[in-house]
């Protein structure tokens, strides 16, 4: 009888054990778009962390989303734009490489692996060295010509190409005039990006194109709603620069 007592009395005490529900599952996609969230909102402290953080669950909850893979990659590529010390720097852009991989493993037709690949070998060979550069040139340009066998209009792979006509040496490959021609397509296929009239404006100027490239300046500066907001303030700085530049005598 005490047994039973004491027995019904643990019961009385414990009504989570009688009545407890699994807990929610959690939402992937849900999670994506925190992610996104602060991902967008990265110039603020730990946004940027955060995002990092929050693609990292959305893998851990479904790892084959090549969506999140390809996010988690954008991120460190920020991170490492922004690190002031080499070493950190490149182990931020590795892990961008690597995320990237991850993502084409889940979805070979995955764009955003194939482009964020792309830029980080880019990222990679910028900070290694100029030997290292030369020697991503190829690849590089397999990864965004994957991008635009899908997508023709990908604003993003025509801007990695153009910026990339105009870094590498003619004997490697490089070309002023394809320069232009890809970052003006880039302009054409998303017209509210200011990085790629940033770039088109160095490229002219390159090319001894002033004119153009003080358009290309002032259109960037006339852009109200642009794509990337974050990323929009440091090419507004930039191109101010250069235009004040252009109009000294």
């Amino acid at each position: 009888m005490k047994r039973g007592i004491a027995f019904l009395f643990l019961l009385l005490l414990l009504p989570g054990f009688l009545f407890a529900q699994d807990p929610p599952p959690i939402d992937p996609a849900a999670l994506l778009a925190e992610g996104d969230r602060m991902y967008e909102s990265r110039d603020e402290p730990g946004h940027a962390d955060k995002a990092i953080e929050l693609y990292k669950k959305t893998i851990d909850t479904s790892p084959k989303n090549d969506a999140a893979l390809w996010r988690l990659a954008r991120s460190f590529r920020w991170r490492g734009d922004i690190a002031d010390d080499e070493r950190e720097k490149l182990a931020d852009y590795k892990e961008m490489e690597r995320w990237a991989k991850k993502a084409i493993e889940a979805d070979p037709n995955s764009v955003g692996g194939h482009l964020m690949l792309g830029i980080a070998y880019g990222r990679i060979g910028e900070t290694q060295g100029v030997m290292k550069s030369l020697s991503l040139i190829s690849p590089i340009k397999s990864e965004m010509n994957a991008v635009l066998a899908q997508e023709p209009q990908n604003d993003l792979a025509h801007h990695v190409l153009g910026v990339l006509y105009r870094k590498v040496p003619g004997l490697m490959g490089g070309s002023i005039k394809k320069s232009i021609e890809a970052l003006e397509a880039a302009v054409q296929s998303n017209p509210n990006s200011t990085t790629h009239y940033l770039e088109l404006a160095k490229s002219c100027l390159e090319k001894g194109k002033k004119d153009q490239a003080k358009g290309a300046l002032e259109r960037l500066l006339a852009i109200s709603a642009p794509s990337d907001r974050v990323q929009s303030k440091n090419d507004r700085i930039e191109a101010q620069e250069l235009l004040a530049d252009l109009q000294s005598p």
